[in-house]
């Protein structure tokens, strides 16, 4: 009954440990420069951010318009009632360009874009790439009554 008891102990641990592996849990970092898990096996990471305003052309900030970062799977920003915003992110491998949107989600406003290309700084590791952090606002224009609602997505 040991020896059965013992065989389905090691059983179950071998298996629990390779669903945990699966799901992305692992049991290495050196727990002082772990953030977020990132530096996993020596993945490059890096740390970025991306803030500004969105006003209209007075000057005024627009409240609720949505900043998308591109390259970042859908994360968005909203503007809050000064119409500033504020992106944060730890990037898993890091790239060199990434592309900023504005868009009024209610329609009032015509969309603004810009491509943004990072110089990240610092780092004290073999895989850590350092930082970056820019300022960027949009003025966005009016929609006059026959301004279609156009994407604009730059060409790459």
């Amino acid at each position: 009954m040991n020896k059965l008891r013992k065989f389905l102990t090691v059983k179950w641990c071998a298996m629990l440990s390779s669903l945990l592996a699966m799901l992305g849990f692992a049991a290495c970092g050196d727990g002082k420069n772990d953030i977020l898990g990132l530096d996993l096996y020596g993945q490059p990471y890096a740390k970025f951010k991306v803030e500004g305003a969105v006003l209209n052309e007075d000057g005024k900030g627009i409240e609720n318009v949505k900043v998308y970062v591109r390259e970042h799977y859908g994360d968005t920003a909203v503007t809050d009632q000064q119409g500033k915003f504020e992106f944060n992110s730890t990037d898993i491998f890091p790239m060199r360009d990434f592309w900023v949107m504005a868009k009024d989600t209610k329609g009032n406003y015509e969309t603004d874009s810009v491509n943004v290309t990072t110089n990240f700084e610092g780092g004290d590791g073999d895989w850590f790439s350092g930082s970056y952090a820019t300022t960027h606002d949009f003025t966005l224009k009016k929609k006059s009554a026959e301004t279609p609602d156009k994407n604009t997505t730059p060409e790459k």
